[in-house]
């Protein structure tokens, strides 16, 4: 039985052959942190070049990329990053950067892609894609796959003036569900899976560093966190008309939950709340065991979230690829070659294609980052 299928959409892709080599360099390694190309370590120092396509992987350390343009890249400890595309021209300071995170916190601040080219310029994690209009941020994903997107001003000191000034730009943060856009130095949002919209922004009252340490599961979250500290603004209690010596009825508690949270002294501290604390530890430790559960899960996906797919014949997976911008082209033949595949699939949008061809099945096969799922069956 012989099946065709194709389909199409519009897309823009920036070709393969506009990669340019020694697009930026590591001008700070604390710790430890190397360079990866084409699967093998190629720095892991100071003064190491970077390359269109190079991941920078960090374990206990912290890594600053410098590119040609004077963007800025903090990769912090225990992250992972590829550099998919860089593309300058000094002489009009325009150009195209992309660039993918799956693990950790990573800093960026514009340099002149992001002033001449905004619409040139992506940061995506495996939940959301960040389009950078000039400004800094920082972002986090944590072990559970939780992207975590901080607005932050931009700062440079002033010689003239002799003093620090800061301006706040514009991100957008946004996936196939919706987009939010944050405008406000501190503000965060949070995008839980790729299928979940970005929540709405939120001004957090934490320092870069706590931000940058949010990789493993909390006890709270910060933007919940954040929201609580809203409603107990929002709160009036009015302490004058509050009679602590009125007790109408010994089952009632005379201060109310939001009260009582308030006004705890050491002395208050009874075996209620060491129960809660110790419950909390408990939730905690699940926590932590079911993350070691699918860590190998999470891992596979990783891998292929960074798969970078060659052209031509895929031993592996019996896969030919192709490309004709703006298109993917898609083949593939059972052993029998009674069964067979062939497919156009347009670069701008991700792809997770699952594919059974008689005896043989070939699932979760990548094309990009994004929702759309194509399965196909052949008997």
């Amino acid at each position: 039985m012989k099946f065709l299928l194709s389909f199409a959409l519009s897309v823009f892709l920036t070709s393969a052959s506009a990669v340019s080599a020694n697009i930026g360099t590591v001008t700070q390694l604390d710790g430890s942190g190397v360079i990866k190309r084409d699967s093998a370590v190629v720095g892991d120092a100071t003064g190491t070049q970077i390359e269109s396509m190079d991941i920078a992987e960090t374990t206990k350390g912290r890594m600053q990329i410098d590119f040609i343009d004077e963007t800025r890249l903090d990769v912090i400890d225990h992250s992972r990053v590829v550099i998919d595309e860089f593309v300058y021209d000094p002489n009009t300071g325009t150009g195209r950067l992309d660039i993918r995170a799956s693990l950790g916190a990573v800093r960026y601040a514009s340099g002149q892609i992001a002033k001449n080219s905004r619409q040139n310029v992506r940061v995506r994690t495996p939940t959301a894609t960040i389009s950078v209009r000039g400004t800094d941020f920082n972002m986090v994903v944590n072990e559970i796959g939780e992207s975590y997107v901080t607005l932050l001003p931009s700062c440079e000191y002033n010689p003239v003036t002799n003093d620090t000034e800061c301006v706040t730009g514009e991100i957008s943060v946004e996936n196939s569900a919706g987009f939010v856009v944050l405008n406000q130095a501190f503000q965060m949002t949070r995008v839980r899976s790729a299928s979940s919209s970005p929540t709405t922004p939120v001004i957090i009252d934490l320092t870069e560093p706590q931000i940058n340490g949010m990789l493993i599961v909390r006890r709270t979250d910060p933007i919940d966190e954040a929201l609580d500290r809203q409603i107990l603004q929002n709160q009036t209690v009015d302490i004058l008309n509050f009679d602590f010596l009125e007790f109408n009825e010994l089952e009632n508690d005379a201060l109310s939950d939001g009260i009582k949270d308030l006004w705890m002294t050491e002395l208050d501290r009874g075996a209620d709340y060491y129960l809660r604390e110790l419950l909390v530890d408990m939730i905690d430790q699940l926590n932590l065991a079911l993350l070691n559960t699918f860590r190998d899960e999470l891992d596979k996906q990783n891998e292929e979230f960074f798969a970078t797919r060659q052209l031509g014949y895929d031993e592996k997976t019996g896969v030919f690829l192709d490309f004709d911008d703006p298109f993917w082209h898609y083949q593939r033949k059972d052993a029998s070659l009674e069964n067979n595949i062939d497919m156009y699939l347009t670069e701008e949008y991700g792809y997770k294609i699952n594919v059974e061809q008689g005896d043989e099945a070939v699932y979760d096969y990548m094309l990009g980052v994004g929702n759309n799922s194509i399965n196909i069956q052949q008997r």
